[in-house]
């Protein structure tokens, strides 16, 4: 069975020096390729299979498995199987934009309001959640980058990251 959003904050960059969050992943539910400036991530499954490419390898991680991303590497996961997948993602040093970032696709994703691979289906709300979570895209994807960061923007001025976090953080 196929859950969208299901999320929970374990810490938060608020009373703690790392971000730590639980997550489903969707069967074929994913990331393009990026990578953050502000912070490592450690993927860690709970359940499940995940798809993780990081610089030039591609790991396959199982229940148990766990794989850290530093700052600048480039990476991407994907959920190739078909079930769902938990894992817990911990940022260091804590993020809360990145926090919120994760909430609010979650929530979206929960309402409706993402397509099948975890995308947000508004342009507005994806060029948020970039902004949010510090990614960093590659190769071709880095041409949206600029649009990205003036939708963001002006999103932000027209209260749309507002009435995202009052309704999903």
């Amino acid at each position: 069975m196929k859950t969208q959003g299901q999320i929970q904050l374990i810490s938060s960059a608020d009373r703690n020096k790392e971000s730590v969050i639980e997550f489903n992943i969707i069967p074929n539910e994913k990331t393009p390729w990026h990578y953050h400036t502000l912070f490592s991530e450690t993927f860690e499954v709970l359940r499940g299979t995940l798809e993780v490419g990081l610089n030039e390898q591609i790991h396959h991680l199982k229940e148990g498995s766990k794989v850290t991303i530093k700052p600048k590497e480039k990476h991407y996961f994907h959920n190739v199987s078909d079930t769902e997948c938990l894992i817990r993602v911990t940022v260091s040093p804590g993020n809360k934009n990145f926090e919120n970032a994760l909430l609010i696709s979650k929530g979206l994703a929960k309402d409706g309001l993402a397509s099948e691979a975890g995308t947000p289906k508004k342009l507005t709300d994806l060029a948020l959640f970039v902004y949010l979570n510090n990614s960093k895209m590659v190769g071709a994807q880095k041409i949206a980058a600029p649009l990205f960061k003036y939708l963001a923007k002006r999103a932000i001025k027209k209260g749309r990251l507002e009435e995202l976090e009052l309704r999903y953080c």
